[in-house]
């Protein structure tokens, strides 16, 4: 079993990744990072890691949830489940990697199974399962 002080190197190493991708999003208010040393210690304990960050002005906030596990003391994203959210909880766009879709909504095999996107209208989308194809996506929505 991983040592818990590397666990919180590769957690933290992989929390700062995210919130470079963050920064590049107009006008983030980043709360996250006065929250990030608490998410990150909550992280090591439960191998989750869950960020957050908001554009007030928008009325929309990013939600991040990553699970991890450390094969070969190296950290891997078990499970991810990355989320554009309006005012209302009602989500905008959503992707993840349950295994619960195999086909996108023209009946056509995922490409990169278990990735999928949930589209604005619903709809599962083909996806490559990176943050920052997820994080430009979004992009459009927070101008």
């Amino acid at each position: 079993m991983l040592p818990d002080k590397l666990k919180k190197w590769f957690i933290t190493k992989r929390a700062w990744e995210i919130y470079v991708l963050l920064q590049n999003l107009s006008e983030a208010e980043l709360g996250l990072l006065s929250d990030l040393r608490e998410q990150i210690d909550l992280a090591v304990d439960s191998s989750t890691l869950i960020l957050q960050s908001t554009w007030s002005l928008l009325n929309k906030r990013i939600a991040i949830r990553e699970r991890y596990t450390f094969p070969k003391s190296q950290l891997k994203i078990e499970s991810y489940s990355d989320a554009l959210i309006e005012s209302g909880d009602r989500v905008i766009i959503r992707a993840d990697s349950a295994p619960h879709h195999e086909r996108d909504y023209h009946r056509k095999l995922l490409a990169r199974f278990p990735h999928h996107l949930h589209d604005e209208n619903g709809r599962i989308c083909s996806f490559s399962g990176d943050l920052e194809d997820f994080i430009k996506l979004t992009a459009p929505y927070l101008r």
